[in-house]
Parts: C-alpha cells; sequence; structure tokens
C-alpha cells in the first residue's frame, strides 16, 4: 500500500524493527540536511544527508530498516508530516532534501529542485565545478510544491536534490549500496567531493580548485583602504602528501609580485602552522618565523585565519572552527615595504613537492574586513564584471583557479 501520512504508516508498521527516525540539532543550527525516504527506501540518501549536515546542520533521517520491501515505506514529500522532521525543518532556515531518483538508465546525475532558487544556484555551481552531471528536474521531482516538507521551514523555500541510482552507488566502493556497506563508513572519493560541493553552498563558502603544484590561485576584491583586518574561514578537501598546502589572506595586493600574506599551512602530518609573509618584486621572503599552532586538523577541519593590518603593524591567528579563539595575536610584526590599499583577499597554492592527487579542492568562506562593514564593489577576473557587495555582509568567493568575485 502507499501512505499519506507519518500517522497511518505508524498504525501500520513497527518503530525499531521496520523503520527508525534518526535527528540531531546541534545548538545555534539554522541549516538542516534531511533525508526522508533514508536506509533501504531510498539507499545512499541518509548517509549523504548526514555527512552534508556535518557537526553544524540540523540532520534528520526516516529510514527504512526492513530487510526487503522498504520502498512500501515511502511517503510523498508533499505529504510528508512526521512531527520531529516537521518541527525540524520549520526551525531551520535553509534545507536540503536528499532524495534517490530512478529512470537514469545508469547516468551518475542529479536534478536539482526546490523554491530556494538562490541556494541552488550555489550547489549547482559547486557541483559543476566538482564534475557532476545536472539532470533536468521533471515536474514530478521539481520540489516546487509549497506544500513539500524541503519548503517548509522559516523561509519557505528548500531545496531538493535527487540523486540516481548510479551516483548514489558511486559512493559506495564496488558499487555496494547494501545495509552492511552503507552503514561501514566506507566512502568514495566522489562521495567526499559530492558533500563538500553541497556543504560549500553554506555561508557562501567558494571552493578553489589547484590543478598544478607551485601555481599560485587568487581571488580579489579592492579595498576601501590599507589598514584592514581579514577574517575567513578555509579547509582542504585532504590531508597534504608530500609537500604542504598553504592558505593565505592577502592584503595590500598590488600585483602577483607585490602583496603582504598571513599563510596558514596545512603540514603532511596534519599540524597546521602560520608565517606572515611579503611578495615584493617578486621575491617573497618571512617576516620573523613561523609559529607553531599546536593544532591538527584531517581532511574537511574548518579554521578561522585573521589578519591585522595597521600602519606598519601586521598581526595574525588561527584557530578551529568551533574552538577557542586565541586570547593574544599569535605573530606581530612590523614592515613597511608595502603601504598603499591595493586589493584584498586569498591566495592558495600547493608546494612543489605535493603528491595529492590532483586537484586539490580549498574551500574559503565567511570572508570579511572587520574594519570595513560597508560597501564594496567586487570585480571577476575573468571577464571584468563588477557586483555590489551589500553592507555588513560578508564577501562571496568564487571557485575555481585565479578567479574573483
Amino acid at each position: 500500500m502507499t501512505y499519506t501520512s507519518y500517522a497511518e504508516l505508524a498504525a501500520a508498521e513497527t518503530e525499531g524493527v521496520d523503520y527508525e527516525r534518526r535527528s540531531d540539532v546541534p545548538t545555534g543550527a539554522t541549516w538542516a540536511a534531511i533525508a526522508i525516504h533514508g536506509g533501504g527506501i531510498e539507499p545512499g540518501t541518509g548517509e549523504v544527508a548526514a555527512a552534508v549536515a556535518g557537526s553544524d546542520w540540523a540532520y534528520y533521517e526516516f529510514a527504512g530498516i526492513k530487510p526487503s520491501g522498504n520502498s512500501a515505506l515511502h511517503i510523498e514529500s508533499d505529504l510528508f508530516d512526521e512531527p520531529i522532521c516537521v518541527a525540524l525543518v520549520a526551525a531551520s532556515t535553509r534545507t536540503v532534501a536528499i532524495h534517490g531518483m530512478t529512470g537514469d538508465a545508469g547516468v551518475p546525475a542529479v536534478a536539482i529542485g526546490g523554491l530556494d532558487d538562490e541556494l541552488a544556484d550555489r550547489i549547482r555551481h559547486n557541483l559543476v565545478q566538482q564534475g557532476f552531471t545536472i539532470a533536468t528536474a521533471g515536474a514530478e521531482i521539481a520540489g516546487t510544491n509549497p506544500a513539500n516538507i524541503c519548503n517548509e521551514n522559516a523561509s519557505g523555500a528548500g531545496v531538493q536534490l535527487e540523486l540516481s541510482y548510479a551516483l548514489r552507488q558511486s559512493f559506495f566502493p564496488g558499487g555496494d549500496l547494501s545495509r552492511e556497506s552503507r552503514e561501514s563508513g566506507i566512502h568514495t572519493a566522489a562521495f567526499d567531493a559530492f558533500v563538500l560541493a553541497v556543504r560549500s553552498a553554506y555561508e557562501g563558502l567558494g571552493l578553489v580548485a589547484v590543478s598544478a603544484v607551485n601555481s599560485s590561485r587568487y581571488t580579489l576584491i579592492t579595498a576601501p583602504g590599507a589598514d584592514v583586518d581579514l577574517v575567513a574561514t578555509v579547509a582542504t578537501d585532504v590531508v597534504a602528501a608530500g609537500g604542504s598546502i598553504y592558505a593565505a589572506l592577502v592584503a595590500r595586493y598590488a600585483d602577483t609580485s607585490n602583496s603582504y600574506l598571513a599563510r596558514v599551512e596545512f603540514t603532511t602530518g596534519g599540524a597546521l602552522n602560520l608565517t606572515i609573509r611579503k611578495r615584493v618584486g617578486g621575491a617573497e621572503s618571512a617576516i620573523g618565523g613561523t609559529y607553531s599552532t599546536g593544532l591538527t586538523y584531517a581532511a574537511g577541519t574548518r579554521v578561522w585565519a585573521r589578519f591585522q593590518l595597521s600602519g606598519t603593524t601586521l598581526r595574525a591567528m588561527v584557530w578551529l572552527v568551533g574552538g577557542s579563539k586565541p586570547t593574544v595575536w599569535q605573530i606581530e610584526q612590523t614592515d613597511s615595504d608595502l603601504a598603499t590599499a591595493g586589493s584584498v583577499g586569498t591566495r592558495t597554492i600547493l608546494s612543489v613537492s605535493n603528491s595529492n592527487s590532483l586537484p586539490v579542492t580549498v574551500s574559503w568562506g565567511q570572508f570579511r574586513d572587520l574594519a570595513y562593514p560597508q560597501v564594496w564593489t567586487a570585480t571577476r577576473s575573468v571577464n571584468g564584471v563588477t557586483k555590489a557587495i551589500p553592507d555588513g555582509s560578508s564577501v562571496q568567493l568564487a571557485a575555481g583557479p585565479v578567479r574573483a568575485l
């Protein structure tokens, strides 16, 4: 039979035997990832939703756990009224629902729907950057009904991602979508790339795909003044191998040969180091020594970086997202070689000895200048298009090689 409500399903099925309701709401979470057809109903969707949610999004999964016949537990998205999920979604401002679609003829693809067009566009952009195929969402999976559970959040609009069977198979070794395989916690690189692409739409994250060693990737925006106080989060999709991965906040940038850098080093041993550096006339050097933060990272670990310039004084610090912010600057130096405003932004580069499989993807987010909460104009380096940044907002950095807003 086809159930038209949770009450109808619960009267006929046994919780803990036929299905499970899984949820988690971290303190302060405003985004949610849900899979209402998880477990064996649409295999793989629950695992993706849990990974997208991570430790800072709300997470919900309605999981079929029968040995077989889980498809009978399918309640249409427009009718899904399970109370835990309804309350969790209602408390969120942005919602991403993960589903499985059929009829894909073996093509690993994802269809994007829902009423949150702005978030859907960001996710689509990130998925394309990661090499995923985007399918057209037909009327039956477009997610445009306001009653669709993904759209029942505080904003009245969510995103629905429909993953083809072949795509979900690609997320697990050997294409094995059995319960044992899914619950093993072992995923493929395609799984990690998909999750990264979706999560990178969170709070305006931008992906920088570095496809060559010793080749800088800049994202830049014109600064309102020479004295700035930059802050951003950054993470890598891998632990560095062979040589370090470097992610730096950039200030007083005149050109590729002249700028100041607060550089976070993601080492091959999983440690995080910090240096303040300068490029003058094309020659790069450290200003002072290297600060060992004592922090460690794994693939996806997000860290805060802050870089403050006031006259000839340069200060920097690094700390883990969700961790304790340092009470004093970890590095403080003076230098007078570069005095004019120029541009600010980020630089990403791989050590010449780095041996990670390419591209290495570094995600930047929540970039802003604490000293200037005002309107800026961003210029896209590829085509010269300018865009105003609203007062007090963060700057969303774009993905890809040598590309700014």
